[in-house]
């Protein structure tokens, strides 16, 4: 004789998973509707996301913040200063001498005959 074992007993997959049942809209307006919904929602997402970058910190509000600089953008834009103040004035002192020295140039050029007399004279050299 031959032993027949018992049947075994599956349970099907319906019941496991309990997937849900996909509800087609026909075209007309559950379509309109459906898109309506999304893009009400969509837009709700992005106002909450703007509101959340956009609000002011509390305890300090915008208007009362002010830029203050740092000490050593202080102190940099003070030896700027004092270098520009510094080329200016040595820039008049160059202009002063300069307005001098034609003066002198012109005491110099009066007595040609001494310049040549101090100047060792030329060699001339020919070629042939």
């Amino acid at each position: 004789m031959t032993r027949s074992e018992p049947p075994v007993v599956t349970t099907p997959l319906s019941t496991l998973k309990q997937k849900k049942r996909k509800v087609f809209h026909e075209h007309g307006k559950d379509s309109l509707e459906l898109a309506v919904s999304i893009g009400k929602t969509q837009e709700d997402k992005a106002l909450l996301k703007a509101e959340r970058h956009h609000q002011p910190q509390a305890g300090q509000p915008r208007s009362d913040r002010r830029h203050h600089k740092s000490r050593t953008t202080k102190k940099l834009e003070e030896v700027k200063a004092t270098i520009a103040s510094q080329r200016a004035r040595l820039k008049r002192e160059k202009v002063k001498m300069r307005k001098a020295l034609p003066v002198l140039a012109v005491h110099q050029k009066s007595s040609p005959s001494s310049n040549a007399q101090d100047r060792a004279p030329r060699k001339r050299v020919s070629f042939a």
